[in-house]
C-alpha cells in the first residue's frame, strides 16, 4: 500500500472528528442565538406560610398555616403556550358564546391573552387555623429574615379558599423568581402578619421563537 494512501488513512478519523467539533460549535451558537429571542415564559411559584417566618416573632396558634401557589407567566404569547409552559389546563368557552379563552392553573383562572410584553400572576391562597379570620394578604418584597412594606394586596378579606390574577412590572417579576419575595396573611390580633412564607420558583418552562 503507498504511502499516501496510509496517510489518507491516519487523517480520515481526525477529518470526522473535526467535523463533528464543528457541527457542534455552530449549533451551539444558533441556540445561543435563538435564546436571545425568548418570547414566551412561564414560572411555577409556591410558598408555604408558618407563624414561624413571621418578623418580627409572633404568638401565633401553632395550627395556623397556608399555601399559596402561582403561575408568573408574559402575556400576549396565546393561552395554549402558556398553560403549556406552566402545566395549565386551558378553558375554551363553547363556540359562538363570545367568552374568552381562560387558563386554569390549580384552581386560579385567569383570562388571556393579556397585552403583550406584560407579566402577570395568576395566585391561590388557602389558609387554616388562624386566631381569627383573615383580615387581608399582601406580597412584599424582601429575603428571608427580613420585613418590608407591601408591595401589593393581593385579598383583603380574605376567604379559607381565594384566588385570583394581577399585573406585575419586570423587576417585580424578577423578585419573585429569585426568592425576594414573601407572602404574608394578617389577622385582627395580628395585623402586620400571622403566618408568612418566603416565594419560591419551583419549575420553568419557556418557549424559543414564535
Amino acid at each position: 500500500m503507498s504511502t499516501s494512501s496510509n496517510r489518507f488513512r491516519a487523517l480520515a478519523p481526525l477529518a470526522a472528528v473535526l467535523a463533528v467539533v464543528a457541527a457542534g460549535v455552530a449549533l451551539g451558537a444558533a441556540t445561543a442565538g435563538a435564546r436571545t429571542n425568548v418570547n414566551a415564559v412561564a414560572y411555577r411559584l409556591t410558598a408555604t406560610l408558618t407563624p414561624g417566618q413571621v418578623v418580627p416573632a409572633i404568638s401565633a396558634p401553632a395550627s395556623a398555616a397556608g399555601h399559596f401557589h402561582g403561575i408568573l407567566f408574559r402575556s400576549g404569547i396565546g393561552a395554549a403556550r402558556v398553560a403549556a409552559l406552566a402545566g395549565c389546563k386551558v378553558v375554551v368557552a363553547p363556540k359562538r358564546s363570545g367568552l374568552p379563552t381562560r387558563i386554569n392553573c390549580g384552581g386560579s383562572v385567569a383570562v388571556l391573552p393579556g397585552a403583550a410584553g406584560q407579566w402577570r400572576l395568576v395566585w391561590r391562597l388557602s389558609y387554616s387555623g388562624l386566631s381569627g379570620p383573615a383580615t387581608g394578604a399582601a406580597i412584599h418584597i424582601a429575603p428571608v429574615g427580613h420585613s418590608a412594606a407591601p408591595l401589593t394586596k393581593i385579598c383583603a378579606p380574605c376567604a379559607p379558599i381565594s384566588h385570583g390574577s394581577m399585573s406585575v412590572t419586570a423587576d417585580q417579576a424578577t423578585a419573585l423568581t429569585n426568592n425576594s419575595a414573601y407572602v404574608d396573611v394578617s389577622t385582627a390580633a395580628h395585623p402586620d402578619g400571622e403566618i408568612r412564607g418566603q416565594i419560591v420558583r419551583s419549575t420553568v418552562g419557556f418557549q424559543l421563537g414564535r
